[in-house]
């Protein structure tokens, strides 16, 4: 412990003396330039997405169409702005999605100068790991969790009337889902930088997991509709990734240790 420490501090000593060491004022510019790098990658995939909103609507509502009676129509809007606006919500999504690989690799840059040189060596790793696993996230809600939840609470709202879902609200939901899954699922990759820094441990996190357990089961019960099976289907691959960040941990500091 006390080796790795000295260490530390003397590559801490090397980076002031080769002059890498950035002020307040150079964190702020950098992040001002990672921030409108990935704004304009957000931007050219949202005119992309834009001219071609119809379609990307279309491919979104068939969670919807499989889970609705056929004799039903899928979709309503109650308002002239009401299919503009999501439009854009739609277009700001997708936008979201397909330029993930740029603004997940500006954060990742950004995070870069506060690791150690022998650390700056997991930033690619990170960097293809977040898109996959973001992906991955994005993917699961919308062909696994979405379907089940909405033919749970569709057929349940039918017992007691006949569903009319407008346009507005199903985006909405669909929106807080994907993107509630996809970053929840970049949470190993999180407690794994977090090891690194050496904020927690394997230990810690091994210590804490029954209430780690609680949070999951709470965070589920937020970004999810009030059914058991999306907060289940969220709680249950989270709480892996919790366990899967705790071995790849221990992996790590036992071959840093090596």
């Amino acid at each position: 412990m006390t080796q790795q420490i000295e260490n530390k501090e003397q590559e801490e000593e090397q980076l002031i003396d080769g002059g890498k060491v950035m002020s307040l004022f150079d964190h702020l510019v950098e992040l001002r330039q990672r921030i409108v790098k990935s704004l304009i990658a957000v931007l050219i995939f949202f005119g992309i997405a834009m001219a071609f909103s119809t379609e990307i609507i279309e491919f979104l509502k068939q969670p919807l169409l499989s889970a609705i009676p056929q004799n039903k129509d899928a979709l309503h809007f109650t308002g002239p702005l009401d299919v503009f606006i999501t439009s854009i919500k739609v277009g700001f999504l997708t936008a979201i999605i397909f330029a993930c690989p740029v603004w997940i690799y500006q954060f990742w840059r950004f995070i870069e100068p506060a690791l150690y040189k022998h650390e700056r060596k997991y930033i690619l790793p990170f960097v293809f790991a977040s898109v996959g696993l973001f992906v991955a996230g994005v993917s699961f809600c919308y062909y696994a969790i979405l379907p089940l939840a909405l033919e749970f609470l569709i057929t349940l709202g039918m017992e007691v009337g006949t569903p009319i879902i407008t346009i507005t609200d199903y985006v909405s939901m669909l929106m807080l889902m994907i993107f509630g899954f996809g970053f929840i699922f970049e949470t190993p990759l999180i407690l794994v930088l977090l090891a690194i820094l050496d904020l927690v441990s394997a230990e810690m996190l091994a210590k804490y997991r029954r209430y780690v357990l609680v949070g999951i089961l709470f965070v589920g019960a937020i970004l999810t509709p009030p059914d058991p099976l999306s907060q289940v289907g969220m709680a249950i691959p989270l709480y892996l990734m919790y366990e899967f960040s705790i071995l790849i941990i221990r992996m790590i500091k036992k071959k840093s240790t090596t």
